[in-house]
């Protein structure tokens, strides 16, 4: 009688003990996926700002289109 209720309890604790296995498994690949999503993120950001830029800076006449919509240092 105590060997099945031992071989039972021993069964218990393995479910138990695989499915916190799983859980922690889980929870560690969803804090990987959102770091990974957060640096996707910031790379194309990265990537946007650095377009704008190379646009800026090839554009000779781009001072002088924004000088109606940016204000001048001396406006302060």
């Amino acid at each position: 009688m105590w060997l099945k209720v031992k071989l039972w309890l021993a069964g218990v604790a393995t479910a138990v003990a695989g499915l916190a296995a799983l859980y922690l498994r889980g929870k560690s690949e969803g804090k990987q996926d959102a770091k990974n999503e957060h640096v996707r993120r910031r790379v194309e950001a990265m990537k946007t700002a650095k377009d704008v830029r190379d646009e800026v800076e090839h554009d000779p006449y781009f001072i002088d289109r924004a000088g109606q919509w940016v204000r001048s240092d001396d406006d302060r």
